[in-house]
């Protein structure tokens, strides 16, 4: 076992900084606190989707093929927390990339069917078989088919954050809830502490993991990275009596995403997201919560009609929940897990791009193998913080230009 390296100290409490705790107690770290601005459960992590697949493996997505080690990862550690027993409403029946048009389910085979890392039994379905598979959802004359990936599975984020949460507890871990973070107090090069609104805590390893907030606090040791807050919706709608044995469900060409979630349709997509500092810009007062925009709620509304063209059940289908949340986003749509450069003891996880669920227990497992000077179950070099120079993106309006050819850049000229 690893040499215990002192105290730790990790901000947020999102399934990436908890999965970051507990990966960091399972290698040997006895002191463990975790401070967190919100209440438990009140951040993004419970707006999100609960999609877990082989993202990586799609020459059509931005996320490249070093990611797959970390979803095959989260793949198996949310399998584990199933088995244990822990109630996360997970499913295993595979995930299902639709196609409107012939020319998308070409790209879309292309793409994943012609990845060197393909998932054995990932196939190319006609309308037919995606009418099959989706037993009824689904009206195949709107369809040409699609590409079914059969590895995925679906979880509900809140309980999958808290069921870690509760284990975190069961180890003695402390928690600070309400408790912002205001800055790293630095001593020599080194960070030493959390500067909060109740004080200082003091730390020799110190993990950020606070998602829309990660560049504030980076700039607190003259840092930054080129980071892109949005604001997401998800809605929940009233029971559609959906079968519990279908797929997770994208389509590129609605902006969507779609899931089954006891017996109602759980959906959004890009159609709904808009730059944080935008909906600021427009009055949206957004604490350390989650944000509510009302201009969005009203963007999803007006596309359940163009949603409902594919899912019939959906049409006029009342809606029983909404929620938002704040993903970040990066230029190049990696992900960031590594040391603070020319900041001793400073690491941060930071740019989920909308894949905080998938990545979050890989990203914790990375980053408390570094930390903790064990070999790294993937090559980190792909997800080190310097590998973009944030001197190039000296704005948000060059970060979303970088990005013209990703639907999010799109989303973000919404309105």
């Amino acid at each position: 076992m690893a040499q215990d390296p002192g105290p730790i100290c990790i901000i947020g409490a999102g399934i990436i900084g908890a999965s970051a705790a507990l990966h960091l107690i399972e290698s040997g770290a006895r002191d463990v606190t975790i401070i967190d601005a919100g209440d438990p459960l009140s951040g993004t992590t419970p707006a999100g989707a609960g999609f877990v697949a082989r993202f990586g493996a799609d020459h059509n997505r931005r996320l490249g093929a070093c990611t797959i080690p970390l979803q095959d990862y989260g793949l198996a550690f949310y399998k584990q927390l199933h088995e244990s027993g822990q109630d996360i409403d997970f499913a295993a029946n595979g995930n299902l990339v639709l196609a409107r048009t012939p020319t998308m389910l070409d790209t879309l085979a292309d793409g994943i069917l012609g990845h060197p890392q393909v998932a054995p039994r990932t196939r190319r379905l006609d309308a037919d078989g995606v009418a099959e598979l989706m037993r009824g959802a689904v009206d195949p004359a709107a369809v040409a088919g699609g590409v079914y990936m059969p590895e995925g599975i679906q979880l509900t984020t809140a309980l999958a954050q808290q069921a870690i949460l509760t284990r975190l507890e069961d180890e003695q871990v402390q928690f600070h809830w309400a408790t912002p973070a205001t800055g790293v107090r630095m001593v020599d090069g080194s960070a030493t502490g959390v500067e909060t609104s109740n004080g200082t805590i003091d730390a020799s390893t110190i993990v950020l993991a606070a998602g829309a907030w990660n560049q504030e606090l980076l700039e607190s040791v003259d840092r930054r990275l080129p980071l892109i807050p949005m604001v997401a919706t998800r809605f929940v709608s009233e029971s559609a009596a959906l079968s519990a044995l279908l797929p997770t469900v994208q389509c590129p060409e609605l902006r969507l995403w779609l899931r089954e979630l006891h017996g109602a349709f759980s959906w959004g997509g890009s159609f709904a997201y808009r730059l944080l500092s935008a909906l600021e810009d427009e009055g949206l007062e957004f604490g350390y919560g989650r944000p509510v925009s009302q201009t969005l709620l009203e963007a999803q509304y007006a596309h359940q009609d163009s949603v409902a063209e594919v899912f019939p059940a959906l049409s006029g289908l009342p809606t029983a929940e909404t929620i938002q949340g704040v993903p970040v986003y990066t230029v190049d749509g990696g992900l960031y897990v590594g040391a603070v450069p020319g900041v001793e003891g400073l690491w941060t996880l930071a740019g989920d791009s909308e894949s905080g669920i998938t990545h979050g227990p890989g990203m914790g497992k990375l980053v408390a193998q570094l930390i903790m000077d064990e070999p790294p179950f993937v090559d980190p070099a792909p997800f080190r913080l310097d590998r973009v120079d944030p001197a190039d993106y000296p704005d948000e309006a060059s970060m979303v230009a970088s990005m013209a050819e990703d639907r999010i850049a799109t989303a973000a000229k919404l309105g």
